[in-house]
């Protein structure tokens, strides 16, 4: 009997820059979202852009999945910021492109001083306490996957939460629990503030 070839996967096109503090996981978190997106049968481009990682400095990501082939993204033209500090998250809005997605690990929004920036050019802020919630579960060093957690219940990131757990456990040799709890925590937490309408939780 000849089977039917499997159908190709539908195109994606996103561009996403990654932003945080030397150990906070920015590297990890575009891998993560990088190997889900090849999983997927995407093609990927990631950039990696080290400052002072090794001292807390920033680090800076760029993650292209589908699209161009140029490996780093202009500004003005990223679609989604994950940023896993609030000042890395305003130092990196310029990358954002008009009514772009920035996901921020904040207990609340960006600085008032941004906010006739992210009028003007329609940009949406959601928040979320990853830290204090990363602390909760027994560890900060998976504040990166909560955050991930709670983008992918955005329809902006249009990676399943299915396949993002497969690619965790792959990944996620130590800690693996922990990595899946904080990720699923970071969704369900998503899933609320689509529910309630709320910026931030």
């Amino acid at each position: 009997m000849n089977q039917r070839p499997s159908s190709p996967p539908d195109p994606m096109e996103l561009k996403i820059v990654l932003a945080g503090l030397g150990g906070q996981g920015v590297i990890f978190t575009t891998r993560l979202l990088a190997q889900t997106a090849v999983a997927l049968g995407q093609p990927v481009m990631a950039s990696e852009v080290h400052g002072m990682s090794q001292r807390g400095g920033s680090v800076v990501s760029h993650l292209k999945i589908g699209g161009s082939k140029a490996p780093l993204i202009r500004r003005g033209t990223a679609d989604l910021l994950l940023a896993l500090e609030p000042n890395e998250a305003v130092r990196n809005l310029p990358f954002l492109r008009r009514g772009g997605i920035a996901f921020v690990n904040a207990e609340n929004s960006l600085q008032p001083e941004v906010a006739e920036h992210l009028e003007r050019l329609e940009i949406q802020v959601l928040s979320l306490p990853a830290s204090r919630m990363a602390m909760e579960l027994g560890s900060i060093a998976v504040t990166n996957v909560i955050l991930v957690g709670f983008a992918a219940a955005h329809s902006s990131l249009p990676l399943p939460i299915d396949t993002l757990r497969e690619t965790l456990t792959t990944m996620a040799r130590r800690r693996r629990e922990l990595n899946l709890q904080a990720l699923e925590a970071g969704y369900r937490a998503g899933c609320r503030m689509q529910e309630t309408g709320s910026m931030r939780l």
